[in-house]
């Protein structure tokens, strides 16, 4: 499932800035905590929302949202 991870405002669960773009069928939930080390010094974050979205034609992708630790 194509899965985009956006940063995210603590305070209003918004869209920020995309951190990656993955694909990937594991099952992300609140609470999870991700790690990239490809970015500068190791970004840690915390998924705080996944938003599924399903196409007419049957396709599937999600949005998930995440805080900076």
């Amino acid at each position: 499932m194509k899965t985009d991870i956006y940063e995210s405002d603590p305070f209003t669960p918004q869209k920020g800035r995309l951190i990656a773009s993955i694909e990937s069928d594991y099952r992300l939930q609140k609470g999870d905590e991700l790690y990239f080390d490809d970015e500068p010094g190791r970004l840690k974050v915390r998924v705080i929302d996944v938003r599924v979205h399903i196409k007419g034609n049957g396709d599937v992708q999600r949005d998930v949202l995440v805080l900076k630790l």
